[in-house]
């Protein structure tokens, strides 16, 4: 019998839990605060006393070969030596994108349709804006693809115009469509640092920047995702993630969502746009479902 320590790390937290073969659904989700000074000792405390043979880990970074350097903290990860470290059967590392890309079987009922679509094809983009943007894509349901959209460049400028803002640092495409821009965006204007959560709260109080700051946002989520639509093709629909879209999806004005999403000079590309649907998981903890559809898939 295989036993397998699933763990999803962030920034700020990590999430795990342990599992068997025999295990049909993740029956306990523990999270603590990150602390990569103790991370191995963790790790080895639950190895030996849950006797774990199989370690399966998501972390927020491009994954090259076998190894993972986080993108907010300067941590990296490789598997084969974790492996051999911890006396394990496999350890296998994951970008949290692609994790959540393969939690789509536990997530398929936990969707809040935003755009309806009929599906041309079979690919789907999962995206979300949180700290950053990432991105992946799910094709015939069982190829996953990651991607890095969040620090391309190339739309960066004609996005800043839905904030009326002009940034002269170095612009990503995360530093206008995320969780993290829409906090930077609004210090810029009223010079407060505060969350995008709390800025969250004063748009449904009705403050005049914070409106002005969530509905740049939502009209650049939706260039970006029509971009990204005519980018990739995603035929079986775009998936969105993440805490920040699930407390935003009540509030937009969907139908000047979707009128931005087909905005387009061709009317072939308008008829693409038209078919495809745009979702939102309300289902929470996606990328540790993610390790836990390839631990059953794969032992």
């Amino acid at each position: 019998m295989n036993n397998a320590l699933l763990v999803d790390l962030g920034g700020t937290n990590m999430r795990y839990a342990i599992v068997k073969d025999v295990d049909e659904d993740l029956s306990e989700i523990n999270k603590l605060p990150f602390n990569q000074d103790n991370f191995d000792s963790f790790i080895e405390k639950i190895i030996d006393n849950q006797k774990i043979n199989i370690l399966i880990i998501s972390i927020a970074g491009p994954k090259i070969d076998n190894s993972i350097s986080m993108t907010n903290r300067d941590f990296s990860f490789d598997a084969d030596a974790i492996k051999k470290k911890f006396k394990l059967d496999d350890c296998i590392l994951l970008n949290d994108w692609v994790a959540i890309a393969y939690s789509y079987p536990y997530i398929s009922n936990s969707i809040n349709f935003i755009k309806e679509g009929t599906k041309f094809n079979n690919i789907k983009l999962f995206i979300g804006p949180g700290t950053g943007l990432g991105a992946s894509l799910l094709i015939d349901n069982n190829i996953v693809l990651s991607t890095e959209v969040g620090n391309t460049t190339n739309s960066s400028l004609s996005l800043q115009k839905n904030y009326n803002v002009n940034l002269e640092d170095h612009i990503t495409l995360e530093s206008l469509v995320s969780g993290s821009a829409i906090s930077s965006i609004y210090k810029s204007l009223v010079n407060k640092d505060i969350s995008s959560e709390e800025i969250y709260e004063k748009f449904v109080k009705k403050e005049k920047i914070a409106t002005e700051v969530i509905n740049g946002f939502l009209k650049s989520l939706a260039e970006t995702l029509s971009d990204l639509a005519l980018t990739f093709l995603p035929g079986d629909g775009i998936l969105l993630a993440g805490s920040l879209m699930r407390r935003i999806f009540y509030d937009i004005n969907i139908e000047e969502f979707n009128d931005t999403f087909l905005k387009t000079n061709s009317n072939t590309h308008q008829e693409i746009l038209e078919k495809i649907s745009i979702g939102v998981i309300t289902k929470e903890r996606t990328p540790l479902y993610g390790n836990f559809h390839l631990f059953k898939t794969k032992y």
